[in-house]
């Protein structure tokens, strides 16, 4: 099975689209799925990525999977499958046929992901990074998304990269990320991988 990923990222510059497929792209090959690669599709904003997903879903093959993984932009109720939230939080609604299966969330953003390696954080940055800036709750996906920027801004205030910039710095950070970690502190993710692993042939 082919394996389409459209993910919210990489804003309108061919550049950080580049970096965003790049980051996603070598985050999933170091979880084990060298050799059944998905294709990331980078979209840009979270409502393209949804339109984007939509049109590729109504078009699939049947050889193909698709998947559409965008951030929650804030906590997800323990009853709330990935399709209920976006339509409760965007207005978006399930595509005929499609299942849970297909969508995906980063919770609360994909920064929460980065909080799980803060070694990977460590060693991007420099001596000059603050890991005791960072919010120090084991269960990620329930650090607020403001708490989550705000830290990571506090971490690298000093260091020679200069402070943390969404896209500038995030798809760099995701290619050094360690995924087993990230699956072990985040259900959502560690969901993902699980789908990517049984659909990717």
């Amino acid at each position: 099975m082919k394996v389409k990923i459209y993910v919210e990222g990489g804003g309108d510059g061919k550049d950080l689209r580049t970096r965003c497929r790049r980051g996603f792209s070598s985050f999933f090959e170091k979880a084990n799925l060298a050799g059944r690669m998905p294709r990331v599709i980078a979209c840009g904003g979270r409502k393209t990525a949804f339109d984007k997903f939509r049109t590729a879903f109504g078009a699939k093959k049947a050889d193909e999977f698709i998947v559409l993984l965008v951030d929650s932009e804030g906590p997800v109720a323990d009853d709330a499958d990935p399709w209920k939230h976006l339509a409760g939080r965007d207005g978006w609604h399930v595509p005929d046929a499609a299942t849970d299966e297909n969508a995906h969330l980063m919770v609360q953003c994909v920064e929460a992901w980065f909080l799980a390696d803060g070694d990977g954080l460590a060693e991007y940055y420099g001596r000059d990074f603050n890991l005791n800036a960072l919010p120090r709750r084991r269960e990620i996906e329930e650090v607020a998304k403001d708490d989550i920027f705000d830290g990571l801004r506090n971490a690298t205030r000093q260091c020679k990269k200069g402070e943390y910039g969404k896209g500038r710095h995030s798809f760099d950070i995701l290619e050094g990320t360690d995924p087993a970690k990230v699956f072990d502190a985040s259900p959502h993710a560690k969901r993902l991988i699980d789908t990517l692993r049984a659909k990717a042939t």
